[in-house]
């Protein structure tokens, strides 16, 4: 009876615990300006806003967590302006997740009159919040004398053409211009001349106005769809700012290099910002010059190969990831580094590449590439060369290992084939082209013979179609023994099973694990975009990414 009682009692403590907590959540949410939306609310509520954001979310998911209280912030920033977010249970409302076609979590769309559209903005509270009012406005907003000052201070960075009416010419290019930038820049025109006379601007003109540096870049160049878009995205981001994951994008969308500026401490970024300030700004449309915290992406300077010593200042190419380390054994100073960014304008600096040493013997079945002796062996062309790009902490890679292997050995006769595997974490590609940029483990690539032309390796990683895959790109005639693309290991467990079958006949046959359903959608990956292709840390390296 005792035992009765006590569970009673147990259980009863558990159902008001999960009564406490519903209760909780329901209070939390009744504060909130975020709407609660289920599936019988979905259509009615969207249908109802002129703009409104959704966020279809998961309670377990991470990424979910962090964005939270900007929503929250975000919802409440918007809610005067008439714009509405809420939020959606995808643990509790799986039909609606799963009609909406949400991939992952979280995922973001824009409601407009209940049609709906993908959500290209970041997942930070002033990011939602200038996406978002960006959707409210036209494309491209006319300007008067009463507006005008209120619009130029409305978001971070507004850009404003002042042109001689809807008819010039000017104006069709800012328009165009303005629907092409819309989700990343706000847009004004002015065509009346005293209010531009009022600005300081000559007609036509344009005005990037922003939150930071002077406040204001004037473009006073002819108004063409390529110079201003360049414009804008250049004076779109600060002359020397801090760079970290949430704003990488917001530099990268410029296509500029990268000038990397590795500070430690207040006093060591206080000195850089002294000695670099003028650097940017002369080199204004060259570079994204940026400080970046050394104590967080230290990993960062061994992409750009640095030494973890600091300060330290490198420059990188996006596309390529060419890099161009400043010497650490010089100071880094105005006049210096001004040099420096001034040789790299011109072309005149090297870029620099990690390499090991050049083997002292390379008779294996597979020969080991380094970067020092890249381009003579890759770009022989007498030569057809396949190569595998790997990483030494790569699973894939590892299972991958001996059937390459086989493969070196199997055609090893053939004096106008080279198999070769370069340690892509150890080395750098030594190369501009596209095709051999490596954004993942293993890349296998084929340079032909003959015109160094690239073919990228997509098939199933079995000696017999890279055999054919050989066959088919290659430039000289490939011959080998068909004997040897067997797997003699194979072969032995076969003849073991063919002779010895009675052996087995009393054992269970093993039953196969039944495939587990996923019990949740998988969540995206991290989306800011790396400097560098990143490659994996190991382990024990707990410094952040771009």
């Amino acid at each position: 009876m005792k035992v009765s009682a006590m569970r009673f009692m147990l259980s009863a403590a558990a159902a008001l615990a999960v009564v406490g907590t519903a209760a909780a959540a329901a209070d939390a949410d009744a504060k909130s300006d975020v709407a609660v939306l289920t599936t019988d609310t979905f259509k009615e509520w969207t249908a109802a806003q002129e703009l409104a954001l959704v966020e279809f979310y998961a309670p377990w998911c991470g990424h979910c967590k962090a964005l939270a209280p900007e929503y929250e912030k975000a919802a409440t920033a918007l809610k005067d302006e008439g714009i509405r977010l809420a939020k959606v249970d995808c643990t509790e409302e799986q039909a609606l997740c799963e009609e909406m076609e949400v991939p992952g979590f979280p995922t973001l769309k824009v409601f407009r009159d209940g049609v709906p559209a993908a959500y290209n903005g970041t997942r930070k509270e002033a990011g939602i919040v200038s996406y978002m009012r960006k959707q409210l406005l036209p494309p491209l907003s006319t300007l008067d004398a009463d507006s005008i000052e209120k619009f130029t201070k409305s978001d971070r960075v507004v850009v404003v053409g002042f042109v001689d009416g809807a008819e010039a010419a000017e104006y069709s290019v800012l328009d165009a211009l303005a629907k092409e930038l819309r989700d990343d820049f706000t847009f004004g025109v002015v065509t009346d001349k005293a209010v531009a006379e009022a600005q300081g601007v000559v007609v036509p003109g344009v005005v990037v106005y922003k939150e930071f540096d002077d406040g204001k870049d004037v473009f006073a160049d002819e108004i063409t769809a390529d110079a201003l878009r360049s414009f804008v995205k250049t004076s779109s981001v600060p002359l020397l700012g801090e760079i970290s994951g949430d704003n990488y994008s917001m530099y990268a969308q410029t296509g500029l290099p990268f000038g990397f500026a590795f500070f430690d401490g207040p006093e060591t970024r206080a000195e850089l910002e002294k000695q670099l300030y003028p650097v940017a700004k002369a080199h204004k449309g060259v570079l994204n010059m940026v400080l970046i915290d050394a104590n967080r992406f230290a990993s960062q300077a061994d992409h750009l190969n640095l030494k973890r010593s600091w300060p330290a200042f490198a420059i990188q190419r996006q596309g390529t990831f060419d890099k161009f380390p400043f010497p650490q054994d010089k100071e880094i100073s105005e006049d210096a580094i001004a040099d420096f960014v001034a040789d790299f304008a011109a072309d005149k600096l090297s870029p620099s590449y990690k390499s090991e040493p050049v083997p002292e013997t390379n008779d294996g079945n597979v020969f080991v590439l380094v970067s020092d002796q890249f381009k003579e062996v890759v770009f022989d062309k007498t030569k057809d060369v396949l190569v595998e790009f790997y990483a030494p902490w790569c699973g894939h890679c590892k299972s991958l290992a001996p059937v390459y292997d086989r493969l070196g050995a199997a055609l090893k006769g053939n004096e106008n084939l080279v198999i070769a595997k370069m340690d892509a974490v150890a080395n750098d590609v030594p190369s501009s082209e596209p095709s051999l940029q490596v954004y993942g483990f293993p890349t296998i690539v084929f340079i032909r013979a003959e015109d160094n032309a690239i073919v990228e390796y997509t098939g199933n990683r079995s000696i017999e179609s890279l055999v054919e895959f050989i066959e088919e790109n290659a430039a000289n005639k490939i011959t080998y023994n068909k004997e040897d693309l067997k797997d003699s290991a194979d072969d032995e467990e076969e003849e073991e099973e063919e002779e010895a079958p009675e052996a087995k006949k009393g054992a269970k046959a093993e039953e196969p694990e039944a495939e587990k359903p996923e019990a949740k959608a998988e969540e995206p990956k991290a989306e800011e975009p790396k400097a560098e292709e990143p490659k994996a840390e190991e382990a024990d390296d707990k410094h952040d990414e771009l």
